[in-house]
């Protein structure tokens, strides 16, 4: 009798980590639209390839996502998430995909994630769909994108709230860049912010800096950039009773950078009910005077159909070549109306 409860203690202290494993959360959402674009080149003659009606997936994704109590206040915590594209024959995109320990020290992550830079960032409106902060940006950033960067190989750290302000700090190493002239280092790609307040309801304020060098920045597989590059970021966000306004800063600088400028980004939106309209103004300087500066333009309005589910409408109009780095000597534009349909999961 002895012997069987023994035997029996040993399999539930062996079990017992087991049990303590929460079970595994399937999440996604799926976000389609019906467009209806312009596309006019930099005589302001509409391109005819590039114009017309399309439907698009912007960013549509489904994760897995789930943690394990190891004890004294100590988690595992895991990630892996994917892009689909229900409107190509492109099946996934690698996004969002870690392993990571999260305790009362705060969280430590190892793998894909978005840089702190990016995280640091007011609530974006026009968020993945044609108005996203990515194509109003013209083109700035170190890669490009106005600072919307998500890297592999990454180790970042995010602290527990002091005061309402958290620190997040990330490591990029150039590991698979292509770059063969140097050995990698753990500060190949350096980015830190720190955030106060919430996103959902009155202040919110955050600051940000990315740092990476030329080897890192070669566009990731073997591409060459001049030299490093910097990027600083400020933004302030206020949400009160329905009503939500929030302004970004930007400003690049460095060879590396595909431009070197500056960005400011305007959101307005006011929710009445079910209806929210919205409104989204961009405006980039560049630093070199051969590249013209530029604008961009959205306006909007979305319908809660439930919790998870919406419709939208939006009006969004930039200076496409911007976007596309090759704006030297004019400006192309890129105008579309768009009428789609969001929903999570």
């Amino acid at each position: 009798m002895k012997k069987n409860i023994i035997a029996l203690a040993v399999a539930s202290a062996i079990a017992a980590p087991v049990a303590m494993a929460d079970a595994p959360t399937v999440y996604g959402q799926m976000q389609l639209s019906i467009d209806s674009i312009s596309y006019k080149d930099t005589n302001g003659d509409k391109v005819q390839a590039k114009s017309g009606s399309q439907v698009n997936s912007y960013n549509s994704r489904v994760g897995v996502k789930g943690s394990a109590d190891l004890g004294n206040g100590l988690k595992a915590i895991y990630k892996a998430e994917f892009k689909v594209n229900p409107d190509s024959k492109e099946s996934f995109e690698n996004r969002n995909q870690y392993v990571g320990l999260s305790g009362g020290f705060g969280t430590v992550l190892l793998g894909r994630h978005d840089t702190p830079y990016k995280m640091a960032q007011p609530k974006d409106l026009f968020n993945d769909a044609r108005g996203d902060n990515k194509p109003m940006t013209g083109g700035l950033g170190i890669l490009g994108n106005g600072g919307e960067n998500r890297v592999s190989n990454a180790l970042a750290y995010v602290s527990p709230s002091f005061g309402g302000v958290k620190l997040v700090g990330a490591l990029v190493p150039k590991e698979n860049s292509g770059d063969t002239t140097k050995e990698s280092s753990m500060t190949d790609w350096v980015s830190v912010a720190a955030m106060y307040g919430s996103k959902k309801k009155g202040l919110y304020l955050t600051a940000a800096m990315d740092s990476a060098n030329k080897a890192l920045i070669g566009d990731g597989a073997g591409g060459s950039a001049a030299g490093d590059a910097t990027q600083y970021r400020l933004a302030a966000q206020y949400a009160v009773a329905g009503l939500i306004a929030n302004a970004m800063y930007q400003d690049v600088s460095g060879d590396g950078a595909k431009k070197e400028g500056s960005n400011i980004m305007l959101n307005v939106g006011y929710k009445m009910g079910n209806l929210m309209p919205k409104i989204k103004y961009s405006m980039n300087d560049y630093k070199d005077n051969a590249i013209k500066d530029s604008t961009g333009l959205g306006l909007g309005v979305d319908y809660a159909l439930a919790k998870k589910t919406k419709v939208y409408a939006e009006y969004v109009s930039y200076d496409k070549t911007t976007y596309d780095r090759k704006n030297i000597g004019g400006k192309a534009s890129d105008s579309a109306i768009s009428v789609g349909l969001f929903h999570k999961f």
